[in-house]
């Protein structure tokens, strides 16, 4: 059900975006058609229905703190991320949202950071990849992970690996703490973002067509930063290449 946040994302991305930019390389669309409509019909009866009860039932208040919780633990995968691509200012700005949020904001249920207008980034190790030169790969659509590439799925192992609230804890303890955390950041990113997903995944002529796309024009905008530059591009749009 981790496939719901990168829904979530991938919606955010189509708001803005032209689902006919590109189809990437798909050589195992016959394949990633069916997972796509297991993925589909687990938000079809669970994740959305579990979504719409979360927004009707649980007060403004906690909704607000579970959202900065999800932001917070998002944040040491960002600090690593950003310094291993050599972003001086990035890893700054992540560094202080860190500090300021674990201290004044009591662990992140506050988000003083924002207030103080230090910016706010999102870097993954598929990223860390790609700035290292690492090319895509073919596209994915993985049975409750969601749409992924050759490049990103690898980046998703090393996002484990490198990230330092992996090792906190141990036992069974730890493993139900971190199944807790996963399951509120799906539900409450779903929630967040109902709209545009269900735009893409239930409006859409082909919602297949549409998340890929979306999915590969996302990635393509976090590597590059925001900026729009062709020489920079990585490689989906050169289909046949990986």
């Amino acid at each position: 059900m981790a496939s719901v946040i990168t829904l979530c994302l991938i919606a955010l991305s189509g708001c803005a975006q032209s689902t006919t930019v590109t189809n990437g390389y798909d050589p195992a669309e016959y394949l990633n058609r069916p997972f796509h409509a297991v993925n589909k019909g687990l938000d079809t009866v669970l994740v959305r229905p579990l979504s719409k009860g979360y927004g009707a039932l649980v007060p403004a208040t906690i909704k607000h703190i579970v959202d900065n919780e999800v932001r917070f633990l998002s944040l040491p995968k960002t600090l690593v991320n950003s310094a291993l691509q050599g972003n001086i200012e990035r890893t700054g700005d992540t560094a202080a949202r860190l500090f300021v949020n674990a201290t004044l904001g009591g662990l992140g249920l506050l988000d003083p950071a924002t207030d103080m207008k230090i910016p706010e980034h999102d870097e993954d190790f598929g990223q860390t990849l790609a700035v290292w030169g690492a090319n895509q790969g073919p596209y994915y659509e993985l049975p409750l992970l969601g749409p992924s590439s050759a490049r990103d799925f690898a980046g998703t192992v090393g996002d484990f690996v490198l990230n330092p609230l992996s090792y906190v804890g141990s036992g069974s303890g730890s493993t139900l703490l971190g199944a807790g955390q996963r399951a509120a950041s799906i539900v409450d990113t779903r929630y967040r973002f109902s709209d545009p997903i269900d735009g893409a995944l239930y409006k859409s002529p082909d919602s297949y067509t549409t998340v890929r796309n979306l999915y590969l024009q996302r990635r393509n905008n976090a590597i590059l930063n925001g900026n729009i530059d062709t020489e920079a591009r990585p490689d989906i749009y050169e289909a046949g290449e990986f």
